[in-house]
């Protein structure tokens, strides 16, 4: 994590405002206003944060977790700066590997599971951590050949934008939902949000998914259609 703990030190210089409108789309798919329990991984150095509580009922609690002290500390201090610490709770854990945290109805993933290389798994374990009938929000950027800026953005978030890392949500969730977002160069990509709610009965078809790296593009419109995931057993 030692990358990313110098990362945390020139990240809202250098990004804050290119995502902010992102950050805003996910924080409206996430339907916050009947939240009671939100799950923020990872939760960087607390961008989202503000657009996220502002959102939620007085009464509800969000957990902000991050695999890097670096990053969690700045979020912390933006949450004072900012006013609502006390309605944080803020945690240095692997997402792979959570403790025994609860559950939840709100899940937010930003920009974190295509620097996961066994992002399935980690999904996997987020997954399990929903209620039935939670929504999840994942944004993050994919190109299926990336070029110079791709691989740029892959050195520096230490990710890879070729991984479909949609998949897990798509095959576990219902309500299903893909959207590109506005195209911005400096992303290396497309970038895009997916969106889905779990089931109240388990789907029968909702087998993890192996980590690859496929060829599927984002497409070309604002609403993408995702291909049906095949089922696939070890």
């Amino acid at each position: 994590m030692a990358w990313y703990d110098w990362f945390s030190s020139i990240y809202d210089t250098s990004l804050e405002q290119l995502y902010r409108s992102a950050r805003l789309s996910a924080a409206e798919h996430l339907q916050l206003e009947t939240a009671t329990r939100v799950l923020d991984v990872p939760a960087g150095t607390g961008q989202s944060l503000d657009v996220l509580v502002p959102r939620l009922p007085s009464n509800a609690e969000l957990v902000a977790i991050d695999a890097s002290t670096g990053m969690l500390t700045r979020a912390k201090q933006r949450a004072e700066r900012n006013g609502y610490a006390n309605r944080v709770q803020f945690l240095v854990e692997d997402a792979g590997n959570l403790s025994d945290i609860g559950t939840f109805d709100r899940l937010h993933v930003f920009l974190g599971l295509t620097a996961m290389t066994e992002y399935p798994s980690v999904f996997e374990r987020l997954w399990g951590l929903l209620r039935p009938g939670a929504i999840a929000v994942v944004v993050d950027v994919h190109n299926a050949r990336p070029g110079l800026q791709g691989h740029l953005v892959n050195w520096i978030a230490r990710a890879d934008v070729r991984r479909p890392v949609w998949e897990p949500l798509q095959r576990c969730s219902e309500q299903y939902e893909r959207v590109e977002l506005p195209k911005d160069a400096r992303y290396g990509g497309a970038l895009w949000l997916a969106r889905g709610r779990k089931p109240l009965t388990p789907r029968v078809d909702a087998m993890p998914l192996r980590p690859e790296i496929g060829p599927q593009g984002a497409g070309g419109g604002t609403k993408i259609s995702d291909p049906a995931v095949p089922t696939r057993h070890s």
